[in-house]
């Protein structure tokens, strides 16, 4: 790894201190396990604490944007250092509410930081290692932002087990701290200038920020609210019309600005396009794992909280091990055909989840479970090499951007209307049968099943979306080259 054509110690160094800023991010999956708890403590309405998840997804995608952009023009290292400050004040913040209502206002800070650190990540990386060693670079950042779901949910349950829900927020303050260190000490000027814009050349549309942020936001909203309110309901239905005339205006300010927030022009080109909507379609096909096959697991197998737990470990255990991996041969065969190849992975072992039953075995999931993350693995290193190595150096921001927008839509798109999708098809099968009690009816059982392979079958057809995607992206990088 210190050889010429890879990097050396200090630039190795440089990887992991921005790779803590992912890892945070993904520390934040433990939030899902405290929810119970903080709803407890501060005596609020489940659905006042899950505003704490809403905000925090709302407020993330709507401002990824407007950070890759602040990076391009201020400054990668000076945005990512910004996110750091306000991801760690709002930990503290967090972690000493003393009401829901402080709790929820300060997530919307941990939002602007989380926001910063996923963009500005692969951009800042990026920019200091050499393009024949950005596969294995991004991918080592992947790894370690993977190892945070491991570490969230096992520090979680010791923290609630032996502590209480504020040590899920206090107890990441050492690594914010080490990583405002690392960036102070180790993240030197030097390593950005080339991708730092004098912002006497370049300004920030503040307005065009407040129309993604809009569009976004409200966009995720009618989400919500489509599952809570139905489609045709009134507030639904006045979301979606905001967030589209949002959009439009967007759209229009930017074809005609002369400094736009997002250069709709690098949208015609194919590799990026496919890159996006790959990772768009994979983390929506590929997130049915976190949200409906627990339920399969616990209510219908009558598996035990560890042996779910063991399979949810196991999936991120190999999409840690395999991102790394998957850099490796991107940088040595080609990053569109290492992506195109995780992405049929991904979507030829969901296909093999509709040959599940209702007795099925552990083993059956657990083998499952390390294929989906040994082709998530090798697709994210891959797919965000490629992205980013089709970005000019003063435009990496917005390639970070592009990348962790994606994947948040289709994370949040997932959880919503595939969730909404499965137990609207359950509860029709079975009305007088509780979720909980699926196990109670034969017919009960059979609504379940049929609600998991429309749920799975709908998630095989989106990564076959992806892997259409991906295809196109590889074979319109293999052009350019040639």
């Amino acid at each position: 790894m210190t050889d010429a054509s890879g990097i050396n110690r200090k630039q190795l160094l440089q990887i992991v201190v921005v790779s803590l800023g992912v890892f945070l991010s993904s520390l934040d999956v433990s939030l899902n396990v405290a929810l119970p708890d903080i709803s407890e403590h501060f005596g609020s309405a489940p659905e006042t604490t899950y505003l704490m998840i809403i905000f925090y997804l709302g407020t993330t995608v709507g401002l990824q944007l407007c950070m890759g952009r602040a990076g391009d023009i201020y400054g990668l290292r000076k945005i990512f250092l910004m996110g750091l400050i306000a991801y760690t004040l709002s930990m503290i913040a967090i972690g000493i509410a003393q009401s829901i209502e402080f709790a929820i206002g300060f997530r919307v800070l941990q939002a602007v930081g989380n926001a910063a650190l996923l963009t500005i990540s692969p951009a800042l990386i990026t920019s200091f290692v050499q393009p024949n060693f950005r596969g294995r670079a991004l991918g080592v950042m992947g790894g370690i932002g993977s190892m945070g779901m491991i570490v969230g949910t096992l520090l979680s349950g010791l923290a609630l087990e032996y502590l209480s829900w504020n040590w899920i927020f206090l107890g990441r303050l050492p690594i914010c701290l080490i990583a405002i260190s690392g960036g102070v000490f180790i993240l030197r000027e030097k390593l950005v200038e080339d991708s730092k814009i004098s912002p006497n050349l370049k300004t920030f549309d503040l307005g065009g920020a407040l129309l993604i942020f809009v569009t976004l936001v409200t966009f995720v909203l009618f989400l919500k609210l489509v599952t809570a309110s139905g489609l045709f309901a009134v507030n639904t239905l006045f979301t979606l019309i905001v967030s589209l005339i949002g959009g439009w205006i967007f759209y229009r300010r930017q074809k005609d600005a002369d400094d736009p927030l997002l250069n709709l022009n690098i949208m015609r080109n194919t590799v990026l396009l496919g890159g996006f909507c790959s990772n768009l379609f994979l983390y929506m096909g590929s997130f049915v794992n976190l949200f409906i096959l627990p339920y399969y697991v616990s209510l219908l197998l009558q598996a035990s909280a560890f042996q779910l737990g063991v399979l949810l470990f196991l999936n991120a255990v190999f999409t840690s091990m395999f991102s790394p991996i998957g850099g490796f041969l991107a940088d040595r065969f080609g990053a569109g055909l290492i992506a195109t190849s995780g992405m049929l992975i991904t979507a030829l072992t969901l296909l093999s989840y509709l040959m599940l039953f209702s007795d099925s075995s552990i083993l059956a999931l657990a083998i499952r479970m390390t294929l989906v993350g040994i082709g998530i693995g090798l697709f994210q290193s891959s797919n965000l090499s490629l992205v980013m190595g089709q970005m000019r150096q003063d435009s990496l921001g917005a390639g970070g951007a592009i990348s962790s927008m994606s994947r948040n839509l289709g994370a949040v798109t997932a959880v919503t209307m595939l969730g909404w999708l499965f137990t609207s098809i359950y509860s029709s099968g079975s009305p007088g049968v509780q979720i909980l009690n699926v196990i109670s009816t034969t017919g009960s059982i059979s609504s379940f099943m049929t609600a998991f392979y429309t749920s799975y079958f709908l998630a095989v057809f989106i990564t076959i979306l992806g892997f259409i995607s991906s295809f196109v992206a590889w074979r319109s990088s293999v052009r350019i080259i040639s």
